[in-house]
């Protein structure tokens, strides 16, 4: 095979049947190495809570009830059975120590790694190439979250699947047959049951017709001319568009029943749209220089400015150009650009779910393009000069180093949620969600004077927040300032009328200032909204109309 041996000088003096072999032996082995800290990781209160630690069905492990609700629930406003799934096998297997759950995500994530080397190197049969790829993939700090995070296991789940449904999909190619389709088609409804990230991957595989399986453009060779024309590819990822299609419809009722996605009117959607051009300048930019990353980025409107969106459009447009022109002589630049635009177009933020305007989980598969250009691109530059391979593994081992290092650095800020939160306010402005989280974690641990100003200070950068008034009433009634807590409470009903939280919490408060009877006009409220919580509050008026 074409080996650029950009490798160690083990795996070159090695016969070639091993070259495979050891190449993913030192892929896992740097990976799990650079990783290895994350299993002195705790749990986040961030989303591990509804995912694991304080989910009741997760924590009972592998039940037919937990089976059923894996299917049937949008929780977390989210539908992935089979991440529902995993996480109850982990509880079943380790409990609810931390370590065990990280263990998962590191397996999981080195074997990605390993896969996409082996994945590359069957496509292509450039292994050095590939290993580099691979390593790029394995230790970049952008990926640390998708890993480090107990609630981001749908990450590194669904690219297993990813990975495994291009591997059924390239043997497909070889040799077409029913039994070998259906096995394509599996294994993508598999990944897409662990996150419907896959729902672009249809796209990907007419990419991977076009390079390198040279499928796309048939009867330009008699070889090509073999596989049929372009018209039966089209065709032949019709199911796979239909399955992706019934996926996005899913996980849009499953965002909007969790109240996750940003409706808006039309100026709203421009600034949605602005903030995605932006976005996929942002992540370039932190791909070659990943510092300062953080679990949260707020979405700021004031941010999107006609002048940034205009020099990303232009700048994206230059570089489709420039990539498109060599088609036919590079063919890897258009592919990777193409796989890099269209795998994240499910979380660019065109349609925008949560308030953050980018996030670093997000970046897990689309990276993969780009990393491909770069690695052909520079051994291809250094094939043409005498000692250029040499030099580039060189600058390859001295990049790979400093990206594990501030991969190792990443990871330490993941080790619990003060750390997490603490770094998150120190490296992003603005940042009101780790403004609420931080005043959540300093209120568990008895510091409401702290807690109280950091809600404080999360309610005014961030003004509709309903968690964030709840969590700031909540704050000032362990104050004794009721008065101001029932405003708190207001302001979040203002915001959102149906929140059933802030309809309870107004009514205690009522109660603890002595006002039954506004406490009773909120039990009203929430008859129509949440029968349970409603008796509950009329309990209480009960129990305090004794007294």
């Amino acid at each position: 095979m074409r080996d650029e041996k950009i490798m160690t000088s083990i795996c070159d003096s090695a016969p070639s049947k091993w070259r495979l072999p050891l190449a993913l032996l030192l892929i896992a082995g740097i990976t799990v190495a650079v990783y290895w800290t994350v299993l002195h990781n705790g749990f986040i209160d961030f989303d591990d809570e509804d995912y694991v630690t304080l989910n009741m069905v997760v924590r009972q492990g592998i039940t037919l009830k937990g089976f059923i609700w894996s299917f049937t629930s949008f929780h977390a406003a989210n539908w992935h059975p089979l991440t529902w799934l995993s996480h109850m096998l982990d509880v079943e297997l380790f409990g609810l120590n931390p370590m065990g759950h990280h263990a998962t995500s590191l397996l999981l994530h080195t074997v990605n790694a390993a896969l996409l080397c082996a994945l590359l190197y069957r496509l292509t049969g450039y292994l050095g190439r590939s290993v580099v790829v691979a390593l790029l993939f394995a230790v970049h700090p952008l990926h640390v979250e998708s890993v480090a995070w107990v609630a981001e296991r749908k990450d590194v789940l669904s690219t297993l699947f990813w990975f495994l449904t291009i591997w059924a999909y390239g043997w497909y190619t070889r040799c077409p047959s029913l039994k070998r389709y259906l096995s394509v088609v599996l294994l993508f409804v598999l990944g897409l049951m662990a996150k419907q990230m896959l729902v672009t991957l249809p796209i990907v595989m007419l990419l991977l017709d076009y390079w390198p399986l040279s499928r796309l453009f048939a009867g330009q060779t008699e070889s090509q001319a073999k596989h049929g024309s372009s018209t039966r590819l089209l065709i032949e990822k019709v199911p796979f568009f239909l399955i992706s299609a019934a996926a996005a419809l899913i996980t849009i009722r499953a965002q909007e029943s969790g109240g996750a996605v940003a409706h808006g009117d039309g100026q709203s959607l421009l600034l949605s749209a602005g903030n995605a051009f932006i976005s996929y300048g942002t992540y370039i930019r932190n791909m070659l220089w990943p510092t300062d990353l953080a679990l949260f980025y707020p979405f700021e409107p004031s941010a999107v400015t006609v002048v940034k969106v205009a020099a990303s459009m232009i700048i994206l447009a230059l570089l489709t150009g420039l990539t498109a022109t060599q088609w036919k002589k590079r063919p890897y630049l258009l592919f990777g650009w193409s796989w890099y635009l269209v795998t994240l177009l499910p979380v660019i933020g065109f349609i925008r779910v949560g308030g953050q305007a980018l996030a670093d989980r997000y970046t897990y598969i689309p990276l993969i393009g780009l990393f491909v250009m770069i690695v052909w691109g520079v051994a291809e530059t250094a094939s043409s000069w005498s000692k250029g391979i040499p030099t580039a593994a060189g600058i390859a081992t001295v990049v790979l180093v400093v990206l594990s290092l501030l991969t190792v650095s990443q990871i330490r800020y993941w080790q619990n949620s003060y750390d997490l939160f603490s770094h998150a306010l120190a490296v992003v402005d603005r940042n009101w969600l780790a403004h609420n989280n931080m005043g959540i974690l300093l209120s568990q641990h008895n510091r409401n004077d702290e807690a109280l100003l950091h809600f404080q200070e999360s309610v005014r950068l961030n003004p509709n927040g309903v968690e964030g008034f709840r969590n700031l009433g909540n704050s000032l009634q362990m104050a004794g300032r009721s008065a101001e807590a029932v405003e708190a409470y207001r302001q979040a009903l203002r915001i959102n009328p149906g929140d059933v939280e802030a309809h309870m919490r107004l009514g205690y408060a009522y109660l603890l200032g002595g006002n039954s009877e506004s406490a009773y006009q909120e039990y009203l409220q929430l008859q129509h909204l949440d029968e349970a919580r409603a008796h509950a509050l009329l309990d209480s008026i009960r129990s305090f109309g004794k007294r």
